[in-house]
């Protein structure tokens, strides 16, 4: 069989995220395969990596939130906001104590305002916005509201800061690395970064690319039936043949009549695994297909 499912792997600094799964792709000797959350070639940890047809599964994960764990170097900022740029601006670093960073922190956790920097991989008319500023055109990007649930001071020493970061997708920790330091008045640059969660899944259960081959792979493969974790179902046959030709299935025989319309299942058949929602019609509740996989697909 072709492998299908999920592999988190301990992504090494130096690589861009499409590299590591391009390289994924090759070990598991399979041509589908997609990232959850890109990191740039800076930053290491967890980076969740699609195989075969759990690609599909994508648009149910792509919500979940992040952890990070940020290196911060103060008293320079850079055009890039992280190590890799020209610094764009230098001052003397005061003797911040623990409560004074504290403070700063604090004003960034809830729902704020980002705007992408211009050296990330946003897309703006088809084209990433690193490839239009490397050839020096300036694009202004409008800011877009991400939320940083929690923010804590893991270290501080005479010129530097690591944050623990819990926050949304599309959350750039270089823009909140640099917004600190304009708050601090000494300027500031991402200068390392770690991803340690993705929604459930943790770096502590990763594998580096390193020690990933096509004899082990399969050894990390969280199986396409377990990808999510949404409450299981098991159908009849034939319900489950209805699922399989996308037709819905009523809720009267499945005792699913108390959970609320949208409500998502991992629903198991002879024929099929699909995800399935609480769907209404005609005031009817009744169990419709999202993504089906056949057992005779290959």
């Amino acid at each position: 069989m072709r492998p299908e499912g999920l592999i988190l792997i301990d992504k090494p600094q130096g690589l861009t995220s499409r590299k590591v799964t391009n390289l994924v792709s090759k070990i598991c000797r399979e041509k589908r395969a997609g990232h959850l959350g890109t990191l740039d070639p800076l930053a290491t940890g967890l980076l969740p990596v699609l195989i075969g047809r759990a690609t599909r599964l994508a648009p149910f994960l792509e919500s979940d939130e992040k952890e990070y764990l940020a290196k911060i170097k103060l008293g320079a900022a850079t055009d890039t906001m992280d190590s890799e740029g020209q610094v764009s601006f230098t001052a003397q670093v005061p003797q911040f104590d623990r409560d004074k960073i504290l403070s700063v922190l604090k004003k960034f956790e809830g729902e704020i305002e980002q705007k992408p920097p211009i050296y990330s991989a946003l897309k703006v008319k088809g084209k990433r916005l690193y490839e239009l500023a490397r050839k020096g055109e300036k694009i202004e990007t409008s800011p877009r509201k991400v939320k940083i649930f929690e923010i804590n001071l893991e270290n501080l020493g005479p010129d530097s800061i690591e944050i623990l970061v819990r926050c949304s997708p599309g959350t750039y920790i270089r823009t909140l690395a640099d917004e600190i330091g304009k708050l601090l008045g000494c300027g500031a640059h991402l200068s390392g970064l770690r991803r340690l969660k993705n929604g459930r899944f943790s770096v502590d259960n990763s594998v580096e690319l390193s020690k990933l081959t096509p004899e082990n792979y399969s050894d990390y493969l969280i199986q396409l039936t377990d990808v999510l974790d949404f409450q299981k179902i098991e159908l009849t046959d034939e319900d489950g043949y209805r699922i399989k030709d996308g037709i819905t299935v009523p809720l009267e025989s499945l005792d699913l009549r108390n959970h609320a319309p949208g409500r998502l299942f991992r629903v198991f058949s002879k024929p099929c695994f699909s995800i399935c929602e609480i769907s209404v019609k005609d005031g009817q509740p009744f169990l419709k297909p999202l993504k089906v996989f056949r057992v005779d697909e290959t």
